[in-house]
C-alpha cells in the first residue's frame, strides 16, 4: 500500500532538519483536503451554473432575514474582497437570481436579495450538494461534527471571530 503523502512529507521534512514538521503536515493535510473538496463542490455546482462564491453568497442570502444583506456584510461574512462580491452580484443580477436595491436609510449601502428564481436555484443546488455530502463524500455525520469542532478550535487559535 502506498504511503500517505502527508505522512511522507512530514517524515522527509523532519529528516531534512526542517522546523515545525507537525504544523507543516497539518497545513499540508488541510490543503490537500481543501483541493479534493473544492473539486467535488465545483463538479456538483457546474450543472447549476454556479461558482462556489456565488453559491455561498446565495446561501447566505437564503438564511438571512428577508433573504437580504448589505454587500459589505456579505464581503465580511464570506471573507471575500468587496470587488469580488460586486462582480458576483452583477453576474447573479444579470441572470435574474438577485436584486440590488438602495438601503432605505443609508445612501452608501446597497442591499442584495434573492429573487424567486434565485431562491429556487439555490434550493436545488443545496439539495445536490447535500446529496454529495457537500464534498465530504463518505464522511459520517459524526466525523463531520468532529471535524467542525476541531476546525473551530483551530479557527479560534488563528484569530477567526
Amino acid at each position: 500500500m502506498e504511503q500517505d503523502p502527508v505522512e511522507f512529507t512530514r517524515e522527509h521534512w523532519s529528516a531534512s532538519d526542517q522546523p515545525g514538521a507537525d504544523h507543516f503536515a497539518a497545513v499540508g493535510a488541510l490543503m490537500r483536503a481543501h483541493q479534493l473538496i473544492v473539486a467535488e463542490l465545483d463538479r456538483l455546482l457546474k450543472p447549476h451554473g454556479l461558482s462556489r462564491t456565488a453559491f455561498l453568497l446565495m446561501a447566505t442570502l437564503l438564511i438571512s432575514r428577508d433573504h437580504t444583506r448589505p454587500l459589505g456584510q456579505l464581503s465580511r461574512h464570506l471573507m471575500v474582497h468587496p470587488t469580488t462580491i460586486t462582480l458576483v452580484i452583477d453576474q447573479l443580477y444579470a441572470k435574474g437570481l438577485v436584486n440590488r436595491t438602495p438601503h432605505p436609510t443609508d445612501r452608501r449601502t446597497v442591499l442584495a436579495s434573492l429573487t424567486s428564481d434565485g431562491h429556487e436555484l439555490i434550493t436545488k443546488a443545496a439539495e445536490d450538494l447535500a446529496g454529495g455530502q457537500f464534498g465530504l463524500t463518505g464522511v459520517s455525520d459524526s466525523l463531520a461534527q468532529q471535524l467542525t469542532g476541531v476546525l473551530g478550535q483551530v479557527r479560534d487559535k488563528v484569530g477567526d471571530a
